[in-house]
């Protein structure tokens, strides 16, 4: 799978079967109904609509998919939430390109993947911060096929207090 259109230098990426997670549609209301988005929205990573379809209640909702001929890394428009599972083998730069256009990004996916270096955490923080983390239990309560600590990140954009709020939530949404 070649990502195009992005904001650095083109790379050819290898498409891993981690990419290709389907959101449970119960976890993603859940996720959706807990920060209550308002405004513009966009779900870069539709899939098979379990955000999309949630985020129809809160606001004018816009949508992309690389399988439909959407890419994420051509989407121009300013919005103010993406709440999304983004593909995890281009997290960081997925996290860049949302930084560009959105005031809140949530990010449901492996806790890991935020604190793995001080360059992602100096761009977290010239975008902002993280407002607010929910510690969700392993990634195969959500139907992952992994284990790890799987949640939701809430970076804000301007957001400068020095706290991050810490929710716990380790029951098992069920499909």
């Amino acid at each position: 799978m070649k990502y195009t259109g992005r904001v650095s230098t083109p790379k050819e990426r290898k498409k891993t079967p981690n990419d290709v997670v389907m959101t449970n549609p119960n976890t993603a209301k859940w996720i959706v109904d807990y920060f209550a988005p308002s405004g513009k929205l966009l779900e870069p990573c539709k899939g098979n609509g379990a955000f999309y379809n949630s985020l129809q209640n809160y606001g004018d909702t816009d949508w992309c998919e690389i399988s439909e001929g959407k890419d994420f890394f051509n989407y121009t428009k300013k919005v103010d939430w993406i709440i999304t599972n983004p593909p995890f083998s281009i997290f960081d730069d997925f996290l860049l390109k949302s930084f560009d256009i959105a005031n809140n990004v949530v990010f449901f996916c492996p806790l890991t993947k935020v604190f793995k270096g001080k360059r992602l955490d100096t761009k977290i923080c010239e975008y902002g911060g993280i407002k607010e983390i929910i510690h969700m239990g392993g990634g195969n309560q959500h139907g992952f096929p992994f284990g790890f600590s799987t949640g939701c990140i809430h970076y804000q954009k301007d957001y400068k207090e020095n706290n991050i709020k810490l929710i716990r939530n380790y029951n098992e949404i069920r499909p």
